[in-house]
């Protein structure tokens, strides 16, 4: 049997760090525009298509964290190159090669943006009238565009490319979070769809990145998605249950991923009560941690099909996902009925909003129950703790000093985290501030994502005027936290905020400025705080944040203090205890004995 989320389609090439191709001179990308327009004058267009795929390939495959002004300027005008054959009225592309084509729909609006600080407005406009506009719009169209296309009358005529669009585009909030803009415009591209959106390969990009721009229809997106699925590619499972076989699906189960660091007591404590089996997809099992799993299993996953068909007759009482929505094969799992009793955890610590998900388990110290319905489709199981279990961190402190005489304060973000709204609080608040500072922004390579960092560091530039930036990609774990260590004191994003980072910064003994929400990824850090007597660390809303950061900053002696009693405090035993565990473990002998066994929908507290 297998799930189906499209045909078998090929996908965009990924960002590669392999810096050989630096040596490749970026000039010759021009001979492949050159190769391309003589396709298009001999009439064959297929060819011409395929050269312009390449193009877009070439400079896709581009190192972007490593290019300069002068490789910014030739990556640019390739790009405008390649797209004034694209929008030539008499091309006609070869239907077999349109969704490769599309695949690159944020790269060409991140490349336009970054590189030549510009849209593709002008030429939506050239393409309007033509034969294929709706197809040579979507690729052109982004949520970095000015101009506003019809996509719900889009999507009346073309419900299938429309919504591969739409998953496509997404992939701009990775190097676009931190523009008011393209967020306005992703808002406003879920407000647009409707019961009409189809599955389609890398779905995951809107499933995952819909909740880091803090818009309301993070909710309706995902009831979307889940129940296009549902209906599109529906799987029934035979299932057997043995209340002692469970399951646990995971990508990310490997020592030192923030899913393992979190989660792993919970995993742990279910050993000796249950036969557990680890079921994953598209790592291959040496880079998983298997060892506190009974058995394991692959799942065959091609790209964008999944075969279920080795869980058909399966006898599992539960199955828990620690890591909903990161990967392809997650969504299409959750939307699936394996066991009477699925599970998930806070790995990505937000709801599917609709799936076939019983529970979700968090913390006591975190979670409000009042509002439980409001942030899950899941029933809320609150835990002793935080819903996480931290691992305390292996890296030894070195007591390494700043090399700058400015404040050096360490922004532990990611790039999808980065919202424009926080860069403008911090930017207003350091704009009042006595003291010189520097922000040392840890985006890791996300940003980089479909050539994205140049946008990226641009519209960094462009906020963060009160304060010099550095922005740092990728670093061994190691590597992060020596940096670190050089920080004065530390501040969360929001409204998507962290969890391992804050400890980290904790275990740094690096006082850190938080804002707290109402769901569980920006109170986490709150609660840890509050477990060590910091809660003068939390702010509730905007512009106490911005105060407390002015008098982090100014206040030399305040810091000092607050440091102190961060050398001092417990750690081991408040934000790295292991709590929780054995309450989890109760929980699913529980439910896996008698799915009634919690009466009612009401949040369960243990």
């Amino acid at each position: 049997m297998r799930i189906d989320s499209k045909d078998l389609d090929p996908v965009a090439p990924q960002v590669t760090e392999d810096l050989s191709l630096m040596n490749q001179p970026l000039e010759s990308a021009l001979s492949r525009v050159r190769e391309a327009f003589a396709a298009y004058v001999s009439g064959d267009h297929e060819k011409t298509t395929i050269k312009i795929l390449e193009t877009l390939a070439f400079l896709d495959s581009m190192p972007s964290l490593l290019i300069g002004h002068h490789e910014k300027i030739i990556v640019g005008q390739t790009l405008a190159s390649i797209l004034e054959i694209f929008c030539q009225p008499d091309l006609d592309i070869p239907e077999h090669l349109a969704f490769p084509l599309l695949t690159y729909n944020a790269l060409i609006g991140n490349v336009m943006d970054g590189c030549l600080d510009t849209t593709t407005d002008s030429l939506l406009l050239r393409v309007s009238l033509q034969r294929q506009a709706v197809f040579k719009s979507l690729v052109l169209y982004s949520a970095r565009n000015n101009q506003e296309l019809d996509i719900p009358g889009l999507l009346v005529l073309n419900p299938d490319l429309v919504s591969r669009w739409l998953y496509q585009t997404w992939k701009v909030v990775f190097s676009g979070n931190c523009s008011e803009k393209v967020t306005a415009n992703l808002s406003r591209f879920l407000a647009q769809m409707d019961h009409r959106i189809l599955p389609a390969t890398d779905m995951q990009e809107l499933y995952f990145g819909c909740t880091y721009p803090g818009i309301p229809e993070e909710r309706r997106a995902k009831e979307l998605v889940n129940q296009s699925i549902q209906k599109n590619i529906p799987v029934k499972i035979r299932n057997q249950p043995n209340p002692k076989k469970i399951a646990v699906f995971s990508e990310y189960w490997s020592k030192g991923h923030s899913v393992h660091r979190t989660l792993g007591k919970y995993i742990e404590s279910l050993r000796g009560d249950f036969h557990v089996t680890l079921l994953h997809c598209i790592r291959s099992q040496e880079d998983l941690d298997t060892i506190m799993f009974d058995d394991v299993r692959r799942i065959e996953f091609n790209g964008s099909a999944l075969n279920v068909s080795q869980l058909e007759g399966n006898d599992f009482s539960a199955v828990i996902f620690p890591d909903v929505g990161m990967t392809l094969p997650s969504i299409l799992m959750v939307n699936m009925r394996i066991a009477p009793v699925q599970i998930m955890l806070t790995g990505h610590p937000v709801s599917t909003f609709g799936a076939h998900i019983d529970y979700f388990i968090s913390g006591q110290e975190v979670d409000l129950p009042l509002i439980a319905k409001h942030n899950y489709s899941e029933r809320l199981v609150l835990l002793p703790g935080y819903g996480a279990v931290h691992e305390l961190p292996s890296y030894s402190l070195k007591g390494k000093a700043k090399s700058c005489s400015e404040v050096l304060i360490n922004c532990s973000w990611y790039g999808q985290k980065i919202h424009w709204r926080c860069l403008d609080a911090v930017n207003e608040a350091l704009g009042q501030c006595k003291q010189r500072v520097k922000l040392r922004i840890f985006g890791g390579n996300a940003p980089a994502k479909g050539q994205g960092y140049a946008a990226f560091l641009k519209e960094i530039s462009k906020r963060m005027s009160n304060c010099w930036t550095e922005c740092v990609p990728h670093l061994q774990y190691d590597d992060y936290m020596e940096l670190m260590e050089e920080g004065d004191f530390a501040i969360d994003v929001f409204p998507y905020a962290g969890s391992n980072t804050v400890a980290d910064n904790m275990h740094l003994r690096k006082p850190t400025l938080v804002r707290e929400g109402y769901r569980w990824f920006n109170r986490i850090g709150p609660a840890m705080l509050r477990s060590i007597g910091l809660e003068e660390l939390i702010a509730v809303n905007d512009m106490e944040y911005k105060l407390k950061l002015i008098r982090l900053v100014d206040d030399v002696d305040y810091r000092i203090s607050l440091s102190s009693r961060l050398s001092m405090a417990e750690l081991k035993d408040t934000v790295f205890k292991a709590n929780g565990g054995t309450d989890f473990a109760k929980f699913v002998r529980n439910v896996t004995s008698n799915q009634n066994f919690y009466p009612g929908d009401e949040p369960i507290v243990l």
